[in-house]
C-alpha cells in the first residue's frame, strides 16, 4: 500500500503550487528571445530600458543592463539582430558586473509575456497602471481591503495601458506599494472626481507628449528628463480651463502646468517601489540647493590604471567613463541620481550641458571610434595632446605615452580620451556644469516640469 495519498493529506500543496508541466511550459515563456525583440514595440521598450538605466528581471535578478560592445549597440539601432545577439553570446553587462544573453533576460508582461516563472506581472506598464488602479479603487471606498471585486470595478474607470489580469496577478513587492502609495495619495489630495492616467492616448500621449513634443525646445532629449510623472492624476471638468493649444514654448507649457498643480487640476506623479510611502513636490517652492564643486580627478588611482574620470563636490562624484555608453553617473553620499548619457556629442545631455556650460562639446563617440580604425596614430596624437593640455605627469613622449594602452581596446581608448578631453574644455567651467548636470539627471533643471515624486 502506498502512503503518498495519506502524505499529500498531511502536507498539502499549497495556493503557490505549480505543476511539473506548467514549469517547463514556463521556461520556454518566461525569457526574451531575438524574435520578440524584433518586434517594433519590444525594441522600443528596450532600448528606452537601456537608455535611462531602468532595472528589469534578468535571471542575475532586478538589474539595470549596458551593451558590452558598441557593434552589437549600433546592430541593434540598426534592427540588425542577429549581428546584435549572436547566438549564445553575452551582450549585456548587469549593474551588478554579470554578463548575460538576451535569453537570460525575463519576458515580463512589458515585453507582452505573462506570469513567468510563476511569480506575478512587475514590469513597469503593469506596476504604474496599478497603481491607477489601486488609486481609483480607495476613491471609490476610502475602507477598501483592494479586493479583486473593487479592483475590477476600478479598472474599468481609470485609463491605462495595462490589462485588468496583469493588475489582479501583480507581484507581492508591487502590491505593498501601490496600497501605501495609493494611501498616502489620498491624504494629500482632495477628495475630487479625478481621472487616473497612465500611457492612455486621449491625455498622457494626446496633451501631455503632444505638447511637449511641439514646443522648440533643445533643452531635453528625454521627456522624462522635463517631467518623470510615471501616471497623471486629473480632474477632467476642469482640462477647457488650460489652453495646452495655445502653447508655443517651454516656459509657457512650465507655467500652465504649475498652475494646474497650484489648483490640484492636474497632478503629475513619479512613482518609485516603496513599501513605506513618502513624497516630495519637485521643481516646486522650495530652492534648489546647489552643489559645490571642489576638484577633477582623470583616475583615483593613476591616469592609466582606469578608463575613468571623476567630478567631485562636497556630498559626491560624478564618474564618466563608458559603460558601454559614454555617460556620466552622478553617485551622492547615500544614493545615486541619475545618469547623463554622452555618445551623441553635441546633440546629447552632456554635450547640451557643455554648451550651455560655455564650454565646446565632446564629439560624438562614434566618430572616435571610426578614428581609431583608420588611424590609430592621429589618435594617439589628439590623445597626448590632450594628456598634456590636462597638466598630467609620467610620460613625456608619444612614444611611452602609447605604449601605456598597449592591450586596451577600442572602448577603452574611447572612454579615457572622452573624459580627459570633456574636463579640459570644461577648465573655469566646473560649477556650472555641475550644477546643470544634477539638475538634468534628476530631472529638476530650470527649464523641468513641477511633479510630486512618491517613494
Amino acid at each position: 500500500m502506498t502512503l503518498q495519498k495519506y502524505v499529500k493529506q498531511v502536507r498539502p500543496r499549497t495556493e503557490d503550487y505549480i505543476l511539473p508541466v506548467d514549469k517547463i511550459q514556463n521556461l520556454f515563456e518566461a525569457t526574451l528571445s531575438k524574435a520578440d525583440v524584433a518586434k517594433r514595440d519590444n525594441k522600443n521598450v528596450l532600448q528606452d530600458i537601456i537608455n535611462n538605466q531602468t532595472p528589469l528581471e534578468t535571471e542575475k535578478g532586478e538589474v539595470s543592463i549596458s551593451w558590452i560592445d558598441n557593434a552589437n549597440k549600433i546592430a541593434f539601432e540598426n534592427d540588425d539582430f542577429d549581428t546584435a545577439f549572436p547566438k549564445g553570446k553575452e551582450v549585456f553587462i548587469t549593474s551588478n558586473g554579470d554578463k548575460i544573453r538576451i535569453t537570460q533576460i525575463t519576458k515580463t508582461d512589458i515585453f507582452g509575456g505573462g506570469k513567468g516563472s510563476g511569480g506575478g506581472s512587475s514590469g513597469t506598464k503593469a506596476g504604474e497602471s496599478a497603481q491607477c488602479v489601486y488609486l481609483q479603487a480607495i476613491w471609490n471606498n476610502p475602507s477598501t481591503d483592494f479586493n479583486e471585486a473593487e479592483l475590477t470595478q476600478a479598472f474599468a474607470q481609470v485609463k491605462v495601458n495595462a490589462t485588468l489580469d496583469m493588475i489582479i496577478n501583480l507581484s507581492e513587492d508591487w502590491v505593498v506599494s501601490s496600497i501605501s502609495s495609493a494611501k498616502l495619495l489620498y491624504k494629500l489630495l482632495p477628495k475630487r472626481s479625478y481621472t487616473f492616467h497612465r500611457g492612455s492616448d486621449d491625455f498622457v500621449k494626446g496633451v501631455i507628449e503632444q505638447t511637449f513634443n511641439n514646443t522648440p525646445q533643445t533643452d531635453f532629449t528625454d521627456i522624462n528628463k522635463w517631467n518623470p510623472a510615471d501616471i497623471w492624476i486629473v480632474d477632467e471638468s476642469k482640462i477647457s480651463s488650460y489652453d495646452f493649444a495655445g502653447v508655443k514654448g517651454l516656459p509657457y507649457y512650465n507655467h500652465l502646468l504649475l498652475k494646474a498643480y497650484t489648483n490640484r487640476d492636474i497632478i503629475g506623479v513619479s512613482l518609485k517601489k516603496t513599501s513605506r510611502a513618502r513624497f516630495s513636490q519637485q521643481n516646486w517652492k522650495k530652492p534648489f540647493k546647489e552643489p559645490r564643486f571642489t576638484k577633477t580627478s582623470l583616475g583615483k588611482r593613476d591616469f592609466f590604471k582606469s578608463k575613468d574620470g571623476y567630478l567631485f563636490w562636497r556630498e559626491g562624484e560624478i564618474q564618466f567613463r563608458t559603460f558601454p555608453a559614454f555617460q556620466g553617473e552622478i553617485i551622492g553620499k547615500t544614493a545615486k541620481h541619475g545618469k547623463l548619457s554622452g555618445d551623441s556629442g553635441p546633440t546629447g545631455p552632456i554635450g547640451v550641458i557643455m554648451k550651455k556650460s560655455g564650454a565646446t562639446s565632446i564629439p560624438p563617440r562614434r566618430e572616435i571610434t571610426t578614428l581609431i580604425k583608420r588611424d590609430k596614430d592621429k589618435f594617439f596624437q589628439m590623445f597626448f595632446n590632450e594628456y598634456i593640455r590636462a597638466g598630467e605627469k609620467g610620460v613625456d613622449t608619444i612614444e611611452k605615452f602609447t605604449k601605456k594602452f598597449k592591450g586596451k581596446d577600442s572602448g577603452y581608448l574611447e572612454s579615457k580620451y572622452l573624459v580627459t578631453l570633456m574636463f579640459n574644455e570644461l577648465k573655469g567651467r566646473e560649477q556650472m556644469f555641475l550644477s546643470l548636470a544634477y539638475r538634468y539627471a534628476k530631472s529638476i533643471s530650470e527649464t523641468s516640469s513641477v511633479h510630486l515624486k512618491v517613494y
